[in-house]
């Protein structure tokens, strides 16, 4: 075996690769991960022309040797998927041939139509293990004094040991009812800040084989559990609630750069009253419920 095909076979990257010309391409190639994505074998791909899989075709690939490019396409057995593939032709070959890369972007997708419905705070992607794959921050100003690990963590490491349970098992029921679900979780004390309850909507995504691939999710409301919490950290979830920066805060109560920093930091511990109530009035809240003693 060359080290193309073993590269080829091992990578986790659906790849096929496809020769002919115009309306006379086939497949003649396939990786298992490609396999597993679209819900067919190599041997039943192998001889078939693209248009067997994915509506919407073009052959323009067959007329165009010199440069790769990508399109988007969805599986004919499953509507909803929506692949990008890229394409690159393969140089001295008999016939022209290229080497397809399918990537999966349904999840990517509903993540993108969740967030022109309502706002998302935060939004991603996690494997059917439970490990977060990716993470995306909706809000500009950062919650934490520091860059919090989440990427190729688990779920749980962030949630209370009493949510645990009950996550799994609505996960799992909406894979067998293949449908989106929404529930409201609490976090473990994150970051020594404070323990928050999370508003999450989540929808499970398969493979073309009918298998589960991973889940997507939106974030889309962050609450302080009730407990003391600090001005300065209940500042920071208040404003990461309304997607507004510092600089934001800032230019909409006339208040200085300098001051909304360091209120965010814990410097300044309890602001004047005009202060108090600029900032309270622009996050929708009473200044006593962010500083007590206003």
């Amino acid at each position: 075996m060359s080290i193309f095909d073993t590269i080829f076979s091992t990578l986790q990257a659906p790849m096929a690769v496809i020769a002919g010309t115009e309306d006379e391409l086939r497949f003649i190639r396939t990786n298992d991960a490609f396999d597993k994505l679209v819900g067919y074998t190599e041997d039943e791909l192998i001889g078939t022309p693209p248009t067997r899989l994915f509506s919407a075709w073009n052959n323009h690939i067959g007329r165009i040797n010199d440069r790769s490019g990508s399109f988007l396409l969805q599986l004919k057995i499953n509507r909803t998927m929506r692949i990008r593939l890229t394409w690159e032709p393969i140089a001295n070959t008999e016939v022209p041939t290229f080497l397809l890369i399918a990537e999966d972007i349904t999840a990517k997708t509903w993540i993108e139509m969740m967030g022109k419905s309502r706002k998302v705070l935060l939004s991603g992607i996690v494997n059917k293990d439970f490990i977060i794959e990716r993470y995306i921050q909706n809000y500009p100003a950062p919650m934490f004094d520091y860059q919090l690990k989440v990427e190729d963590q688990s779920v749980f490491e962030f949630l209370s040991e009493n949510d645990r349970e009950r996550l799994t098992r609505i996960m799992e029921q909406a894979v067998i009812r293949k449908q989106t679900d929404s529930l409201v979780v609490c976090t473990k004390k994150l970051a020594n800040m404070a323990q928050l309850e999370i508003d999450v909507t989540f929808c499970p995504f398969y493979c073309g084989n009918g298998s589960l691939k991973h889940y997507g999710f939106v974030v889309t409301d962050i609450k302080p559990v009730m407990e003391p919490i600090d001005s300065a950290v209940l500042l920071k979830i208040l404003m990461a609630r309304k997607h507004m920066s510092a600089q934001q805060l800032a230019e909409a109560t006339g208040i200085s750069l300098q001051t909304i920093s360091k209120l965010r930091n814990g410097k300044i511990g309890k602001p004047q009253r005009l202060t108090a109530e600029l900032i309270a009035t622009e996050l929708n809240v009473s200044p006593q419920d962010i500083w007590p003693q206003s």
